[in-house]
């Protein structure tokens, strides 16, 4: 087993696993909750009293996923560490959520050394029921690791942050990041608002800054079939859209019975200089 990438949030010093804990030479401690994770986060690091999705969104998200809805995305993510990663490498899967693509990943590359953090506390208790990954609440802006403790980060739908990418990243370590492309969920945005806009995708590659380069990237696409009104609601709440509803569309969205729609994604590969 590799050494703990762990760092502890208060001073950076060394965390050291312990049966119920983690612990610091400084004496700062961190209770291992029965489930298996630790919450790492500090008050100051909070941005509300209780950050992040919350228990309902997650829920949304575990049922529409574990159903196999973005399981050829999930499965090309796993592709490309095991083509383009070492075969015992660690990997930091940055605001993992509730673990689906964390697991997937794990799954796929059995002897990697996984890592998922999240800031909300919810996504972190869900996914702590796929074992053999270690699951942490913290913040991925304050992660707790240690300089150049993995070998690739993975970030789907999540925040990208330069500065502790590169901290914590080996020399040569990669990110793969997963967004939306412009033409994703379109009938679904179509039901919603009365005039939809494809995304910008031109901001995705500034996400990262010069200490980074990107050498791939590629589009994926695949239909979509929602068979009932539950997986489009369950689909609303994992994106933006669910916080812009109006009366008028969240009406006519209760009406749709079904929808067959398109998942439109990019993903890119990026290495740190």
């Amino acid at each position: 087993m590799l050494a703990s990438p762990y760092s502890c949030p208060v001073c950076a010093l060394p965390l050291e696993s312990l049966p119920s804990s983690l612990r610091c030479a400084e004496g700062h401690s961190f209770d291992r909750h029965k489930k298996g994770y630790v919450n790492l986060l500090l008050a100051q690091n909070k941005n509300s009293k209780a950050p992040g999705d919350d228990a309902l969104m997650v829920q949304s998200r575990r049922r529409f996923l574990e159903a196999g809805h973005y399981q050829t995305l999930a499965q090309r993510i796993s592709a490309q560490m095991s083509e383009k990663l070492p075969a015992q490498a660690t990997l930091w899967d940055a605001g993992c959520g509730e673990g689906y693509y964390t697991q997937m990943i794990a799954q796929a590359n059995p002897d990697f050394d996984c890592y998922g953090l999240d800031i909300s506390k919810p996504a972190i208790v869900a996914a702590s029921k796929y074992k053999n990954i270690h699951w942490s609440v913290a913040s991925s802006t304050h992660a707790p690791y240690a300089d150049a403790s993995f070998d690739a980060i993975v970030s789907v739908f999540s925040r990208v942050d330069s500065d502790p990418f590169q901290r914590v990243l080996k020399p040569g370590g990669a990110v793969c990041m997963v967004t939306p492309d412009f033409d994703h969920l379109l009938a679904l945005r179509q039901l919603i608002y009365q005039e939809v806009r494809p995304y910008d995708v031109s901001k995705h590659q500034a996400y990262l800054d010069d200490r980074f380069e990107l050498v791939h990237d590629e589009r994926l696409t695949f239909g979509l079939d929602l068979p009932t009104n539950q997986a489009i609601f369950d689909l609303l709440g994992m994106t933006p859209h669910a916080h812009r509803l109006s009366h008028e569309a969240q009406d006519r969205l209760k009406q749709t019975p079904a929808l067959a729609d398109k998942a439109c994604f990019k993903l890119y590969w990026f290495v740190k200089k």
